[in-house]
């Protein structure tokens, strides 16, 4: 029998999953998964680039700039799609893009183009804008343990979310997020790149939904 990661691989390789052509329609969910992984290759060689200019042997310039694009470059090659606009989160440095109600939020999650996103136990890469957003919109975890009677709230648990909340709504008439995951290092660039559907479970693992493997683009000579 043939297992469901096995399937997702023949998608990345070929036609949009069932999943992304009820999320996008057919002709948007095929442009999505071309400009997705040409977005990010692109602000991944930008971070490149910026470590070469620094002369360092550390990723010190690679990472910040690597953050920040993910989500401008992004923003800046699927602009054109149709349905398409971008929310700035208050407080946040970056912008959000939303395609047709759903939120693209970029998360770099290995060094590695073999290791699954699902296999991942999300660490610091995984940033709390990116945790508040699953927490407001994400969809419900199946399994999750009930809260002890007179514990505390968490820190996570007691932040006020409603300023991010009432951002989104404006924008996104039912709001659902979406995880790029992608794989990258300062060396060898972008390794691959995924997406799909993950409720948050205690703020600290993700329970995943439907996820889909998306073509990497031909690499460019540097």
């Amino acid at each position: 029998m043939t297992s469901t990661r096995e399937v997702m691989a023949v998608w990345g390789a070929g036609d949009p999953s069932d999943w992304s052509v009820r999320r996008f329609g057919p002709t948007l969910a095929g442009a999505l998964r071309r400009q997705v992984p040409a977005a990010l290759h692109r602000a991944v060689e930008l971070a490149r680039g910026a470590r070469e200019a620094s002369e360092l042997d550390t990723d010190h310039a690679f990472g910040p700039v690597r953050w920040k694009q993910q989500y401008e470059v992004l923003h800046e090659y699927l602009r054109e799609l149709p349905d398409v606009t971008d929310v700035h989160p208050p407080g946040a440095q970056v912008r959000v893009t939303i395609c047709r109600d759903n939120l693209l939020l970029p998360w770099r999650y290995a060094k590695r183009g073999d290791v699954d996103m699902r296999d991942v136990r999300p660490g610091r890469d995984l940033s709390r804008l990116i945790r508040d957003l699953l927490i407001l919109f994400g969809p419900a975890p199946r399994h999750e343990e009930p809260t002890l009677p007179m514990m505390p709230p968490t820190p996570g648990e007691s932040r006020d979310r409603e300023p991010l909340r009432e951002a989104v709504a404006q924008l996104a008439a039912e709001p659902q997020v979406i995880l790029i995951g992608f794989a990258c290092t300062s060396e060898a660039g972008l390794l691959r790149v995924s997406w799909g559907e993950a409720a948050l479970v205690r703020d600290s693992e993700l329970e995943w939904g439907p996820v889909e493997d998306l073509p990497l683009p031909g690499r460019a000579a540097r």
